[in-house]
């Protein structure tokens, strides 16, 4: 239901960039658009809209969880109408037929499209997303995991849910029923927590619901869609066993070790470019080698050396900036230098990993690697915790995105929902998705 979410959203963003040419083209000319004019226009503006598309994805407007109505999104969407207007502009001129160059229709379409867009949206937070595509939902069982989730459907009503109601045993947090037959309002959706599923009973309940075309989910796979990782209540062997499906996943593997070596080739060529300035920069702002190596656990628990542009003062006589035995960086670590602040927030410290990923080391997506030190720390907390091990680390990542920096053991633990809950679900889709939050996160210079 989230994708479908998100495409509807994405449908009428489109939709509305075509009505917004049409206007534009209306008001450019003060009279009802021939067709000739539209159908010379269509193919250059139709790129320009997938191009202002992916935009729009990257800068976070087709999160569900952030769409709300107020000035920080609607400011990015006119963020993103200006990018897009320079785009344009630059494309008419670059690749522009000397017979088209319409400076004056693209400025009336980003107005006019980029304004349908706007009101689009605040009709869609302020009524679709909570009123036509809401899902009503009744949990069986309650505990922890199912308040937090409770928290986030209220405090977000735009993600579009809503609870009818909680079927369990007496709560000293929420009032809750005895039996489905005492809701007021038919659940779309029915949550399952694992502690009733052996009640034979209940069961014979939930089963006439699928005569009601009511959808029935087990908690962890609603723990996933609403918080995009891995529950760790379910962690156990036997959930392993059956969730991990990775003999399913070497056809897709094989395909990604393709792009893999292409997404290096580019990378490679990035480097070739910057290296000279970027070299400049580190030797005049510190002492010290320029790029930087450090052993990390790649796939299969294997030992490789990373490489990186150095970001911090060569404090030691290896280069590195430690002196007492491995340590994470703090947040406002005082050993990162001016540079490697800026090297860090645009991720272009990791650009040396092309190296990584010709040697078949590293993956262009994956958990980013650990250093063994931590790994066996980690392990000793988590038994579970080597599972990140099962597929090549990457140079950027699912749980690298939802939060820039894991600077403790317990934040690391944390991060392993993330890094699980990719591995589960790798694919096409989320893969894309990675790479274009990372742009975002390159040009909001957000890294850490």
């Amino acid at each position: 239901m989230y994708r479908l979410k998100q495409l509807t959203i994405l449908l009428g963003d489109l939709l509305l960039l075509y009505l917004g040419l049409y206007l534009g083209v209306f008001f450019r000319y003060l009279k009802i658009p021939n067709s000739t004019v539209i159908s010379e226009l269509l193919r250059p503006f139709t790129i320009l809209f997938l191009l202002a598309i992916v935009i729009t994805f990257i800068t976070g407007l087709y999160d569900l969880g952030r769409a709300k109505n107020n000035l920080e999104f609607f400011k990015k969407i006119g963020m993103v109408a200006t990018i897009w207007t320079v785009l344009g502009v630059l494309y008419f001129y670059i690749f522009g037929d000397s017979q088209i160059n319409p400076k004056t229709i693209l400025l009336l379409t980003a107005l006019m499209g980029f304004g349908l867009m706007s009101l689009w949206r605040y009709l869609y937070n302020r009524f679709i997303s909570i009123n036509i595509l809401k899902i009503k939902v009744a949990f069986v069982g309650y505990s922890t995991e199912i308040k937090k989730i409770i928290d986030i459907i209220t405090s977000k009503p735009q993600i579009g849910y809503e609870v009818v109601g909680i079927i369990a045993d007496s709560s000293p947090d929420i009032e809750t029923l005895s039996n489905l037959n005492g809701l007021q309002i038919q659940p779309d959706l029915i949550v399952l927590d694992f502690n009733y599923q052996k009640n034979s009973l209940l069961i014979k309940e939930l089963y006439q619901n699928i005569f009601k075309q009511t959808s029935i989910i087990e908690l962890a796979d609603f723990y996933e869609i609403i918080f995009h990782r891995l529950p760790p209540f379910t962690f156990s062997e036997s959930w392993f066993l059956t969730k991990f499906q990775e003999q399913s996943k070497k056809m897709y593997d094989r395909f990604r070790l393709l792009t893999d070596y292409i997404a290096a080739i580019i990378i490679g060529i990035f480097f070739i470019v910057t290296f000279p300035l970027l070299i400049l920069a580190i030797k005049l702002n510190s002492k010290g080698p320029v790029f930087f190596k450090q052993a990390r656990v790649g796939r299969n628990g294997k030992i490789f050396y990373i490489y990186k542009y150095r970001t911090m003062k060569a404090l030691s006589a290896d280069g590195s900036a430690e002196i007492n035995g491995p340590q994470y960086a703090d947040e406002k670590d005082r050993r990162i230098t001016a540079v490697g602040k800026f090297l860090r927030a645009t991720r272009l410290d990791e650009i040396p990993q092309f190296i990584n990923i010709f040697k078949n080391e590293m993956s262009l997506i994956g958990p980013r690697p650990e250093r063994p030190e931590f790994v066996e720390k980690l392990t000793e907390l988590m038994p579970f915790y080597p599972l990140r091990h099962l597929i090549k680390p990457g140079c950027t990542g699912w749980a690298q995105l939802q939060r820039g920096y894991y600077g403790t053991l317990d934040e690391n633990l944390g991060k392993l929902e993330y890094d699980l809950f990719y591995i589960k679900n790798r694919g096409p889709a989320l893969d894309i998705a990675i790479i274009l939050k990372t742009f975002s996160v390159i040009f909001g210079m957000i890294g850490r």
